[in-house]
């Protein structure tokens, strides 16, 4: 008979592995360049691209001969964009849950439903935003968001599974504290990804 005890955890373990290969796969870091802001990409295969900030429609014999991995790469990499919400919503809620049951003295199982629901979606999001990044090219201050946006996201998804490995040996308090810093990691990095859609100043906007 299979044992069922310990897979939630091999899985996280797995998922993480998977998430450090894909930051090794799909890191593209940007450099300057001439007259020009010029961004270099790698992918994964060895074959780079340089874009310059005066953008140029392709031509669609070159979107055709695009390689089918990297049309998928980018076509998976767009559910970043709906699995984001679930880190979000999982680990904020983790967090009051269990500051709640600390605060009134009843204990909730509650609490690690939501911390494991948050850290598996904290792996996926991350794990899409940078397949979703690897296609994208941002200048100036946008760049900037974007790096802080990819590596807050990509320290959510660690220190959630930290946080879900160790809840059995951190005390009320000690999980307390550890949930508050996943919550408060997952809501700036949420704000910088807002930023890049919306403008670095879109919560001035009234």
């Amino acid at each position: 008979m299979i044992s069922t005890h310990h897979f939630p955890t091999r899985l996280l373990a797995l998922s993480l592995m998977f998430l450090i290969a894909l930051i090794f796969a799909f890191r593209a870091p940007a450099g300057q360049g001439g007259e020009v802001e010029v961004a270099q990409r790698h992918s994964a295969f060895g074959a780079g691209e340089s874009l310059a900030t005066d953008k140029l429609e392709e031509e669609p014999s070159a979107v055709t001969a695009e390689p089918v991995l990297h049309r998928s790469i980018k076509y998976v990499g767009k559910y970043h964009l709906m699995v984001l919400h679930f880190p979000i919503a999982f680990l904020l809620a983790a967090m009051v849950v269990h500051w709640y049951a600390l605060v009134t003295g009843r204990g909730s199982a509650t609490v690690a439903v939501l911390l494991w629901f948050g850290t598996f979606g904290a792996i996926a999001a991350a794990a899409l935003g940078w397949m979703y990044a690897y296609d994208s090219v941002y200048f100036g201050d946008d760049e900037q968001i974007l790096l802080w946006h990819r590596w807050l996201g990509t320290g959510t998804a660690v220190v959630s599974v930290v946080v879900a490995l160790a809840r059995k040996r951190l005390g009320p308090k000690a999980l307390a504290f550890a949930l508050t810093i996943c919550a408060g990691l997952v809501a700036a990095a949420a704000h910088f990804g807002a930023s890049l859609v919306y403008g670095a100043d879109f919560l001035k906007k009234f």
